[in-house]
């Protein structure tokens, strides 16, 4: 009976055993079936996309081969038997883009994306349908209300007859007389904001041609060979991880369909095509594939980190074109291959002086009995639409008429004509810790201000009642201030005397009657009347070669300011030099340069304009052939005196950015002969090799500024060191005087001699005081008397930096004054108390960046890189050919040595931040001697040579920092020092300085 139950059991065991298995077995089988089903289903439709596409070329080889083609396939085939002929260089610039989206959207844990290589295979992009589009209402204007004007109308308003004259024009004769007629000044203001067309909607003249191109890619099924894989259109990516980890990725065009619209300016020169605006109908749809670089790997398109990563930046990239969005390309250019600037972006630039404000809001409120309401205002400059500040004054703690006396220049720029901007000024109250107070703007339209009599060529002094953000809605407190814009000067004969491209024409005259004769021999052909055609023509070929003639000719003496534009395109050859020759020996073998590698430096480049970073370009990771082709545009305020230094950096983890090399770029002589310059130029003083290609170009615009206003913002102020006073009232005779700027200061005594009050230095040696933001900078002297506890000011006397020109010594007088000296040194205004007679002193500011700028380097990484290029440029002798400029190789507050105390020109040659004030002069001077000329070396002259050339070893990664542990310790002290400088700012009032100009 037992063994009866027991068999039972262990029989219903078995078939619960095999239940379990079957239901795990159904389970498993579900799944994998499930798996193949989707790996089946994705499998057969990209069998089946191939084979249609096959189909699709059969079909279109045995269209060709028919007597009656297809109406696109004659193109196809064309393209399929250039397509691999390309040079894949012609595609950096979209790599370049491409690279941009990628580096403006990268995830924190990579840090930098390279794109190393770009090729389009040799599968040839396909054109699936042309269609001829009309013209429509292309060549007819739309007014400010969205109605079409009648053509009339159009001729008289538009100013699209030359491409890239966008500003606008102001009234014609027959326009001003019709004015003259109006008495009523609100018809006049009607009439003007008709005229107000946005650049975008105006009508354009000329003969174009409107086509829809309908385009497809399809890569050809390939193995997994990466030599199948690279006949597709492919791009190698290179993404940087921490550590210096590299994880390349291939990522292959997989499919690519979409539609563009094509409008292409006709012209009768070579090559016959002048502008094509292009824009997508809709987003291109793109199908990508990425694939690590290892023998056996994955498709990882599916994969979150790397397929949503790059497909986004591609659809980014695509968007940008997507209509409404378009992309207008200058093909006459491109075709010739012409890739640099003939003429600037600017057309002109808007001149503005903030002068004062008053009874406005107080920004920081009062308690009654014990504190007054005040404010600490500051003016900001900027577009209404965009936002950004462009410019910003000083800020004045507590005052509630604060006057600055400041001038701003704004360039005026395609892209805030095309928007219709208005010009925002803006003032503020500074606040330490929380946000800065608006108190109020004011805002006018550019175009206005571009064609109203009293502020085209000349300034417009206006007192304006500030608005509130909400429209129609006002505040208290008015703002005293003067606008004028200034165009671009037009071509003069005294440029056409020196210009070389056609020795035949002198004067303008000569140049418009032989632009006129060879417009009527082109149109001389056509079949219908081109009475409007002609005369846009001879407009624009009267403007081409007016930028011609003006490229190459030296800008007019006259007119010393202008626009200044730099484009940097590429390097080429870029490495890092061997800093022994062991390592040489190892690389003899190698005979190819090599373009990506592990040992290549990551570049970018940085301009320095007059001593003052202003624009610095993306890093282009472990690159040897790096490709920028970024640049900026600035006003400078005298040609003749402006030095543009570009720096290019290896950018390091952990370490200081290296300085690979500097270019030396003297706009006085770079221009001597003619206004655009493209060439080659090699990189020097650093540890890298290379030659970097470099194109600029300046155009001055139609203004004559005083001297004062042409000079640098930093600088060195040289004060002689003696100063006479002769009406300077009793009680103030016999005290001493400290003279300062906002960064450094010094002192003179009392010397009595006869009846007229005298000071004089230390040693009777010049004192030399840094200077920053110069038009804004005072030099405040001070009369200081003896106290127990603390010296008093019972008088002072102020001289604003604005008023004295560079590099010229001044003798000027001062009046002494008895009253609040905090409010005399920050309002800029002619009465500041109680007059106590003058004080004279001879002055010189010397341009440029000193010794005596070094502590302030210390607290500033952008000015300390700046000093260290001035030091590189200094020790490879590029400034020998230049003109003498300021500096110093003392930072003593009221003295220097005696060789530079007799000679304020020799400053600059000294080393800009190294070298300090030394009693032994002439000691330091033999000991030098005796280096230079004895080949001993001790244990002694060893140590001396090192001390003397510590700081060039260093830069050149020689002596101590040829090891990465102490540049590595270097990099983190300077990381602490600006971390202190940091937190020390955010108890300050800071200002809204626009900072440096980055291309990502």
């Amino acid at each position: 009976m037992l063994l009866f139950v027991l068999e039972k059991i262990l029989g219903f065991g078995r078939t619960l055993s095999a239940i379990v298995v079957l239901v795990v077995g159904l389970g498993l089988g579900l799944v994998v079936i499930r798996g193949l089903q989707g790996w089946v289903a994705n499998k057969v439709k990209e069998v089946w996309e191939d084979e249609v596409w096959d189909a699709e070329r059969q079909k279109g080889d045995e269209t060709a081969n028919s007597p009656t083609p297809e109406s696109t396939q004659w193109l196809n085939s064309v393209l399929a038997s250039i397509w691999p002929l390309v040079n894949p260089d012609l595609f950096t610039s979209l790599a370049d883009t491409l690279e941009d989206v990628m580096q403006a959207s990268l995830p924190k844990l990579v840090r930098m994306v390279s794109i190393e290589d770009i090729g389009q295979g040799s599968e040839s992009l396909r054109i699936l349908g042309i269609r001829w589009l009309p013209t429509g209402a292309a060549a007819q204007s739309v007014s400010v209300d969205g109605k079409i004007q009648s053509d009339s109308d159009d001729k008289k308003k538009s100013d699209r007859s030359v491409a890239g004259e966008g500003e606008v024009k102001g009234n014609t004769d027959e326009d001003a007389a019709e004015g003259q007629q109006q008495s009523a000044p609100n018809n006049a203001q009607d009439e003007q904001e008709g005229e107000a067309i946005a650049e975008g909607l105006e009508a354009e003249d000329g003969d174009f041609m409107n086509l829809e191109v309908a385009f497809a890619y399809r890569a050809r099924s390939s193995t997994r060979k990466f030599k199948d894989r690279a006949k597709n259109a492919h791009l190698y990516l290179a993404f940087y991880l921490p550590g210096s980890v590299k994880l390349p990725v291939w990522v292959e065009l997989r499919g690519l369909v979409g539609t563009v619209r094509l409008r292409l300016q006709l012209t009768p020169d070579p090559p016959f095509f002048a502008l094509c605006t292009l824009t997508f109908l809709g987003q291109p749809k793109v199908d990508l594939s990425c694939v690590p670089l290892v023998k056996k790997g994955l498709n990882i398109m599916n994969l979150p980190l790397i397929s949503n990563f790059v497909q986004s930046a591609v659809d980014a990239a695509m968007a940008e074109y997507v209509a409404p969005k378009s992309l207008t390309l200058g093909l006459k250019n491109m075709l010739v291959g012409d890739d640099f600037k003939k003429d600037t972006d600017a057309r002109g630039v808007l001149i503005i002086r903030i002068k004062r404000a008053y009874d406005f809001k107080e920004g920081d409120s009062g308690l009654p009995l014990v504190k007054r309401g005040s404010a600490d205002p500051y003016v900001t400059l900027s577009w209404a639409k965009f936002g950004k500040p462009l410019w910003s004054t000083r800020v004045i703690l507590s005052e509630m008429e604060p006057c600055w006396d400041e001038t701003a220049f704004v360039l005026v720029t395609p892209e805030a004509l095309n928007v219709d901007e208005r010009l925002r000024v803006q003032l503020w109250d500074s606040d330490r810790t929380t946000a800065d107070d608006d108190l109020g703007r004011v805002e006018l339209g550019l175009k206005d201000l571009m064609r109203d009599p009293h502020s085209n060529g000349k300034m417009w002094d206006r007192t304006d009642g500030l608005k509130a953000l909400k429209a129609g809605e006002g505040m208290p407190g008015k703002i005293e201030w003067s606008v004028g814009y200034f165009s671009k000067s037009k071509i003069l004969d005294s440029q056409l005397a020196q210009q070389t491209d056609d020795p035949s024409v002198q004067n303008t005259e000569q140049l418009r009657r032989k632009v006129h004769e060879e417009s009527e021999k082109k149109l001389r052909e056509a079949n219908k009347d081109q009475s409007d055609e002609l005369e846009q023509q001879k407009a624009q070929d009267f403007k081409a070669r007016q930028d011609q003639f003006a490229i190459s000719s030296p800008p007019p003496e006259g007119y010393p300011s202008g626009i200044f534009s730099i484009q940097i395109h590429q390097i080429t050859g870029l490495e890092i030099g061997k800093n022994n020759k062991d390592r040489d020996d190892k690389a003899d073998g190698a005979s190819d340069e090599e373009e990506t590698g592990e040992s290549l430096p990551s570049a970018y480049c940085t301009i320095i304009l007059n001593q003052q970073k202003i624009f610095k370009t993306r890093t282009k990771p472990k690159n040897s052939k790096p490709f920028f082709n970024a640049g900026t545009e600035r006003f400078v305020r005298d040609w003749r005196q402006t030095e543009v230094m570009i720096s290019v950096r290896d950018a390091r983890v952990h370490e200081d950015d290296a300085l690979l090399g500097v270019i030396y770029l003297p706009l006085g002589k770079i221009f001597a002969e003619r206004s655009q310059i493209n060439g080659n130029y090699p990189l020097a003083g650093g540890i890298g090799y290379g030659r970097c290609r470099v194109s600029v170009v300046f155009r001055s615009v139609q203004l004559q500024a005083p001297k004062e206003l042409l000079g640098w913002d930093w600088g060195t102020l040289e004060i002689s060191p003696q100063a006479h006073s002769s009406d300077l009232a009793h009680d103030l005779r016999g005290l001493r005087i400290k003279l300062r700027t906002s960064l450094q200061r010094g002192k003179m005594h009392y010397v009595k001699e006869g009846n007229d009050a005298k000071w004089a230095s230390r040693h009777d040696r010049p004192i030399h005081l840094a200077v920053r933001k110069r038009y804004c900078s005072s030099l405040v002297v001070e009369f200081r008397s003896h106290s127990a506890l603390l010296d008093k000011t019972p008088a002072f006397a102020v001289l604003w930096l604005k008023d004295i020109p560079d590099n010229e010594e001044k003798t000027v007088t001062l009046t002494v004054w008895k009253g609040d000296l905090k409010r005399a040194e920050t309002r800029c205004v002619q009465e500041c108390g109680q007059k106590a007679g003058t004080i004279e002193l001879r002055v010189t500011f010397w341009s440029g960046l000193s010794g005596y700028h070094s502590k302030l380097a210390s607290k500033d990484r952008n000015l300390a890189d700046v000093m260290e290029v001035l030091d590189t440029a200094n020790d490879s002798e590029m400034k020998e050919e230049a003109d003498d400029r300021s500096g110093s190789s003392s930072d003593s507050s009221d003295s220097s040595d005696d060789d530079d105390g007799n000679d304020g020109k020799r400053l600059f040659k000294k080393s800009a931040s190294n070298g300090s004030s030394n009693g032994g002069g002439k000691t330091a001077d033999s000991t030098d001697d005796e280096l230079a000329t004895s080949g001993k070396r001790g244990p002694i002259e060893t140590f001396k040579d090192f001390r003397k050339h510590n700081k060039q070893l260093n830069r050149r990664h020689r002596g101590l920092m040829q090891w990465k542990g102490a540049r590595t310790v270097q990099w983190a002290k300077h990381k602490l020092e600006h971390g202190e400088q940091h937190v020390s700012n955010l108890f300050r009032h800071g200002e809204r300085d626009t900072g440096v100009e980055t291309e990502v």
